[in-house]
């Protein structure tokens, strides 16, 4: 395709269609991850009946540790990669970066799994543990392929498709866990999962995405060089989020009983899904706000007011049905075995609200091409976390490391905060609607103080108070009705 052709197909990151397109992919996106976190719970309600606490506990900490090398074979360029995919005219010159971005992580990839693999046998784990480790790893690296090829639909915002991806993935991940599950399996094959996953989303690639979704690596010098020079500061600093993200679970393991890690991996394992939606929807975001930041400042500050409410509104509510229904969650889950989780799962989702914020500003930061502050800020809030856990978790063992999980994203969404109000008018946001969020947050847990009323009845009444409350109080932004209602029109 010639670069005329290039230049002649319109972008629709710089329409005014485009924020509608956002808010309606979000949402489609959203579904679809709430079909994953379905199929997900199946899984998690097979895994933790099945492995039981102790081998429930090791589970989770091998694929945290997979989690952390996966972070590593990233290398910053997803979002590298879909900030210079939005600042080019569609065609043939993303196919071109595409591939070479799919041909840095290939080469990257395979350094974050051996790291993986030495990490879980110097820290003593058991043989299955570091065995379980190369095998997550290498279905790492056919993930890793799959997911670079999602890049190009993304930034074109066909998130029909990218969605359909997302839940077969899943759709195959319970299939295997149920599997292994009812042949009786040990430990050690449900670590084989991610590698016949990753075998059947990349076959898959081409009838799913369409034509030339399935491509190659590439290798080309003059693209490698400022695509590593950009990515690098971001792999650091999203090195340091993802240690930040599981420095508990591994710290727990090391310093807390088994029973204790068991506990909190569980409650982690159910939060871990949850704190992908923020991931999801930043990953949206960031395509816009790019663009935004290239075109119009005012423009970028707005939407980043809109995405800091949202985020706000959205991890209240979760908050609220966790609360309401933690207990009913654990036990439908693990079994009674595992009801002195939910205390620590209630402790836990209050990490959304920083967790939520966190990765909207840090996209904004991104857009704004001031990657590497994320890496001190990171650096720092790691740190305070780091001591928060080994203060925490000795006294109060799950629920410390629960509780300082919360303040560390806390401690992170503020100092990105800071920074991002360093950058300009566009980090200059209002919190005035944080007062109208607690007051529909307050009204939506008191089905919790109702004698005897079924968890399950009590979470659905919470949502619909505190959907009623913020329509009440205004908090709602009036983008979203209007942006799905035009979306039924079509």
């Amino acid at each position: 395709m010639s670069a005329d052709a290039d230049l002649g197909t319109p972008d629709v990151l710089s329409t005014p269609q485009a924020g509608g397109l956002i808010i309606r992919g979000s949402v489609l996106r959203v579904v679809g991850y709430g079909a994953g976190i379905v199929l997900l719970a199946a899984a998690s309600v097979v895994l933790l009946r099945h492995l039981g606490v102790v081998r429930f506990g090791q589970y989770v900490t091998v694929m945290s540790i997979v989690a952390v090398a996966s972070t590593i074979a990233d290398a910053g360029l997803t979002v590298v990669g879909s900030r210079e995919l939005a600042l080019l005219p569609p065609g043939e010159a993303r196919h071109r970066l595409l591939g070479n971005i799919l041909g840095v992580r290939m080469v990257v990839a395979p350094l974050g799994v051996a790291g993986a693999v030495v990490f879980a046998a110097l820290a003593g784990y058991p043989g299955s543990m570091v065995l379980g480790t190369l095998l997550a790893g290498f279905g790492l690296m056919l993930t890793t392929w799959q997911g670079t090829l999602m890049l190009g639909p993304m930034v074109e915002l066909r998130n029909g498709r990218v969605t359909l991806v997302e839940v077969a993935k899943q759709v195959l991940t319970v299939l295997g866990i149920a599997v292994l599950a009812a042949a009786g399996a040990a430990l050690t094959p449900f670590f084989a999962v991610p590698i016949l996953v990753g075998v059947a989303i990349v076959a898959l690639s081409r009838p799913l995405l369409g034509r030339g979704a399935l491509m190659l690596p590439r290798r080309e010098r003059e693209v490698w060089r400022p695509l590593i020079r950009e990515a690098l500061p971001i792999a650091a600093a999203f090195v340091l989020v993802t240690l930040y993200l599981r420095v508990v679970v591994v710290l727990m393991s090391l310093i807390s009983s088994e029973h204790e890690t068991g506990l909190f991996g569980t409650s982690f394992r159910i939060l871990e899904s949850l704190t992908q939606i923020p991931t999801l929807l930043a990953g949206i975001a960031l395509p816009l706000l790019t663009a935004a930041a290239r075109d119009d400042h005012e423009r970028l500050r707005y939407a980043l007011q809109r995405f800091t409410e949202v985020g706000t509104l959205c991890a209240a509510l979760i908050v609220v049905v966790t609360a309401l229904a933690a207990d009913s969650i654990v036990v439908v889950l693990g079994g009674s075995q595992y009801a002195a989780a939910a205390d620590v799962l209630r402790i836990q989702a209050c990490a959304l609200l920083g967790i939520f914020l966190s990765q909207f500003w840090s996209s904004a930061l991104i857009a704004l091409r001031r990657q590497r502050e994320l890496i001190a800020v990171n650096g720092v809030a790691l740190v305070g976390l780091g001591l928060l856990a080994a203060v925490l978790i000795p006294r109060w063992g799950a629920k410390g490391g629960a509780l300082a999980s919360v303040l560390g994203d806390l401690l992170l969404a503020g100092l990105l905060l800071w920074r991002l109000r360093g950058a300009g008018p566009a980090g200059r946001l209002r919190f005035g609607f944080a007062w109208r969020v607690l007051a529909a947050t307050a009204v939506a847990l008191t089905p919790g103080f109702v004698p005897g009323l079924w968890e399950p009845a009590a979470a659905l009444a919470g949502i619909a108070l505190f959907a009623g409350a913020a329509l009440v109080l205004g908090v709602i932004p009036e983008e979203l009705p209007a942006a799905l209602r035009a979306g039924r029109r079509r």
